[in-house]
């Protein structure tokens, strides 16, 4: 039997409930439509509104995706030590990005996994140079695009602006330029992955 199935490509960014992590996922989805991929968003709400564990998940691919769930992740963004646990579905040879002022150390077990680990200071630089901690969202996601290439900044901002009220247009637009300098280090990002052989009892 001939097959062909795209496995998309897959982002987890996690925090604790109400540090913006879901409009980071929320805003990184819509530029990707944008860009002329097929996306999916799901997320999950830890059972306090504040405090817990919470995370959006994206799935994009040049193809129609068939099955809107990862259980493991090319990249993940860690926000604070609460999602630090996420580690545990990372794919072989992920990238992962953790923000320094709340995720203090990240388990040996990603060593195993990728050498790709990028320490960001999001929460620094939003509130050290434009004294918001709350934008450190945007600051990730500048960082993530810039890193990856996935975006490029003018898409991400006028998504951004397409999203948020207009009275953070300034401020977020600062957060994620300043991202997007903050570093000079890139990773390319794999194609699509293909599936070319069923498992038994499937074909």
């Amino acid at each position: 039997m001939n097959l062909s199935i795209s496995k998309p490509f897959s982002v987890r960014f996690a925090g604790e409930a109400g540090q913006g992590n879901i409009m980071m996922g929320h805003v990184f989805a819509n530029a990707l439509v944008k860009e002329g991929y097929n996306v999916v968003q799901t997320l999950h709400y830890g059972a306090r509104v504040r405090g817990g564990l919470s995370y959006t998940d994206v799935l994009f691919d040049k193809v129609p995706i068939d099955f809107p769930k990862a259980e493991t992740f090319d990249i993940l963004y860690v926000m604070h030590d609460v999602a630090v646990p996420q580690v545990e579905h990372l794919k072989k040879n992920s990238l992962v990005f953790y923000d320094d002022e709340f995720v203090k150390k990240l388990p040996q077990t990603v060593s195993r996994k990728t050498k790709k680990v990028i320490k960001v200071s999001a929460s620094k630089i939003a509130y050290n140079e434009i004294g918001n901690i709350n934008v450190s969202n945007m600051v990730g996601l500048g960082i993530l695009a810039s890193v990856t290439g996935i975006l490029s900044l003018d898409v991400l901002i006028s998504t951004m602006k397409e999203n948020v009220k207009e009275n953070y247009y300034e401020m977020d637009e600062k957060a994620l330029n300043l991202g997007y300098e903050f570093t000079k280090k890139t990773y390319k990002i794999r194609s699509g992955e293909k599936v070319t052989k069923l498992g038994r009892n499937f074909e």
